[in-house]
């Protein structure tokens, strides 16, 4: 330890403080507190800024009473006692959804729920310590466990069901063929396609009103008058089962008809402000693959195993351009936990891949993604509207070439999802 000699006069002010020697204490507990009793040869005056002088002139003022000041060792913290979570199960999912469930039931029209017509695949990998939280919220939605469906990892069947899966488990292969699986699946058991994350934590239903006209009739919804009137209407909502929200996401495709979107997911937040601030349902949005439904029967689209992560973004585009329209319910919340919890994606997450597939996107979908502004060059922004006219647009957009092993891609010319043709501009004409 070194020391700085001054005069009375020079420690008055600390303009007068020499700089070039000072005490440097060493980065310990014991050395970070307040020194306040005596103790001999240990005296080091503060240095200070010209914005607190009179702090620093206090200090001396005490400082005359004890010249000489010794070290407190800072006292040790308490640690910090909880108690274990309680695992879920199929009895407490029912006490804690059963208001909702009876809210989109009587939506449907229906006494209870039972998830029919539906496959719950849960695409899964080196996860199945999840394997009884995520069946014990699809159980207590009514869902029969033939009715689930595990797509794991290779090798890792074993290890679900030793977890204690009921539904059935199947390995798959890399995430898009997996999830292929799951079409392929749900095509050959005649029932609809739900894909959802395995570390599904919540879902909740706006009450957007008594009918099911209510949650995608734009006719019969007013938009809030601001901010506060939305998250008024926000809070309005119930706790509902993964199965309740895919039988009125189900319910919403078909209710536009055949000729409607074939896929449907929920709002891509868990903010019920934002999603009350808007319609209820919106046909250009992106879709997000944690929690979506897909008619199977009535689309042959498939996922693009080239990619390894946004694939969700390929598969709402490829929907938008072969059928005009997806179906987004601003009225169904989904809570999950992303990025931070190990296994699935996060396993395979990295800049090079996160590249790839931003550029594979851009070269299959010229115009339609853009660079997320405040979350880094691996993120994007899905937007339809703005893509290239070789898609259907009104902007012109500069190709991206394919990644490095990847040959290009055809655009097949869709006349559908606002794509203006010249039979479709006589035909307005004509009316």
């Amino acid at each position: 330890k070194k020391h700085t000699s001054l005069s009375l006069a020079e420690s008055s002010h600390p303009s007068k403080i020499k700089t070039d020697t000072y005490y440097s204490p060493p980065s310990t507990a014991v050395d970070s507190c307040i020194l306040d009793a005596p103790q001999a040869n240990t005296h080091m005056p503060k240095v200070m800024s010209e914005s607190n002088d009179s702090d620093y002139q206090a200090e001396s003022v005490k400082s005359d009473a004890s010249d000489e000041l010794a070290c407190k060792p800072k006292p040790a913290k308490k640690p910090r006692t909880s108690k274990a979570k309680e695992p879920l199960t199929k009895e407490g999912v029912v006490e804690a959804c059963s208001e909702g469930d009876a809210y989109v039931a009587g939506l449907l029209g229906k006494e209870t729920l039972d998830g029919a017509g539906l496959l719950f695949c849960i695409i899964s990998k080196s996860r199945w310590a999840n394997a009884k939280t995520v069946e014990a919220r699809l159980l207590g939605g009514g869902l029969p466990a033939d009715r689930i469906l595990w797509i794991v990892g290779a090798n890792e069947a074993s290890e679900y069901e030793a977890a204690g899966a009921k539904g059935r488990v199947v390995e798959g292969g890399g995430l898009c063929a997996s999830r292929n699986k799951a079409l392929d699946e749900a095509r050959t058991a005649n029932l609809a396609c739900v894909q959802m994350s395995d570390d599904l934590k919540r879902c909740e239903v706006i009450r957007a009103g008594d009918t099911l006209a209510h949650f995608h009739d734009t006719e019969l919804w007013s938009k809030p008058e601001n901010l506060k009137a939305a998250n008024a209407a926000g809070a309005n909502k119930v706790q509902a089962t993964p199965v309740a929200a895919a039988s009125l996401l189900l319910a919403l495709l078909r209710a536009e008809g055949n000729d409607g979107p074939r896929l449907s997911g929920c709002y891509p937040n868990a903010n019920p402000g934002l999603a009350a601030g808007v319609a209820p349902t919106q046909g250009h949005l992106f879709i997000v693959g944690d929690f979506l439904v897909v008619d199977v029967a009535r689309t042959t689209l498939r996922f693009d195993e080239r990619l390894m992560l946004k694939e969700d973004y390929d598969y709402t585009a490829q929907h938008l351009h072969e059928h005009g329209a997806v179906c987004r319910s601003n009225r169904i919340l989904c809570l999950f936990e992303h990025y931070t919890n190990s296994g699935g994606a996060v396993d395979v997450r990295d800049d090079v891949r996160e590249q790839f597939v931003i550029q594979l996107l851009h070269h299959k979908w010229p115009g339609a993604f853009r660079q997320h502004g405040t979350r880094g060059p691996n993120e994007v922004i899905f937007a339809w509207d703005q893509r290239d006219k070789s898609l259907g647009g009104r902007k012109t957009h500069e190709r991206v070439p394919p990644p490095e092993g990847i040959p290009p891609v055809d655009i097949v010319r869709k006349p559908k999802g606002g794509q203006t043709t010249l039979t479709g501009f006589l035909k307005k004409k004509s009316k």
